[in-house]
């Protein structure tokens, strides 16, 4: 049974529609870092006092509080019995302290899936992304629209464009990618648990159906 995933990609690769979609099919809890560090600078708590600038920035959160924050969640909230991960790990040494908080409870990730997009896709869906603010369901004002404009078809929630989405801070935050989340893809191949999509088009039955196959034969260990 798929229990604990994760999703690595792009900066706009699809992380958060592909984390709804098996959120639903498998009834696992979508966590997204970015959310969570976003709650927190909200509540303009001391945690996201710390992180805002990093944010404002389009700059990597160090992994020292990112780990923190993500290792409270797991051990104390919706991660304790399965999760789909989405935006951690983002580097090589927050993969090995995921590593080192699974094993010290004794469970391990099932899959890591890895989201491939040309990267002129990659701009132009950044660019156009809009979010739910009650539920964090992702939209696209090019491709996946609420049927109501800014109303989430989902609850009902204002849908918004995200401030963090220019021009200038997405070039960062691809420059920081390519040098420090693609060779996420290595150290999970060499774990034989990476599962490459091709996530160039939309998210149909069909590259769906794909996906669960995939999955399914990575998970069984065949």
């Amino acid at each position: 049974m798929v229990k604990r995933l994760i999703l690595t990609g792009a900066p706009g690769s699809g992380k958060g529609t592909w984390s709804k979609i098996l959120s639903d099919t498998f009834s696992l809890p979508h966590i997204s870092s970015g959310d969570l560090f976003r709650k927190e600078l909200a509540d303009d708590s001391p945690l996201g006092q710390q992180v805002r600038s990093y944010v404002e920035q389009g700059a990597l959160v160090p992994d020292e509080l990112t780990i923190k924050l993500v290792e409270k969640t797991l051990a104390e909230g919706p991660g304790q019995n399965g999760f789909i991960l989405d935006g951690f790990p983002r580097t090589i040494a927050q993969a090995l302290a995921l590593d080192g908080i699974l094993a010290a409870t004794g469970v391990k990730l099932d899959a890591v899936i890895a989201l491939d997009v040309d990267e002129a896709i990659l701009v132009e869906r950044a660019l156009s992304r809009m979010i739910c603010r009650g539920c964090g369901q992702p939209y696209n004002t090019s491709v996946t629209r609420p049927n109501q404009e800014g109303v989430c078809d989902r609850c009902g929630g204002e849908v918004v464009r995200r401030s963090d989405d220019t021009q200038e801070t997405l070039q960062r935050r691809l420059l920081l990618y390519h040098e420090q989340t693609k060779p996420l893809a290595d150290y999970y191949r060499d774990q034989g648990i990476l599962v490459k999509l091709e996530n160039n088009g939309p998210p149909d039955q069909t590259v769906q159906q794909e996906l669960f196959q995939m999955l399914e034969s990575t998970c069984s260990g065949a």
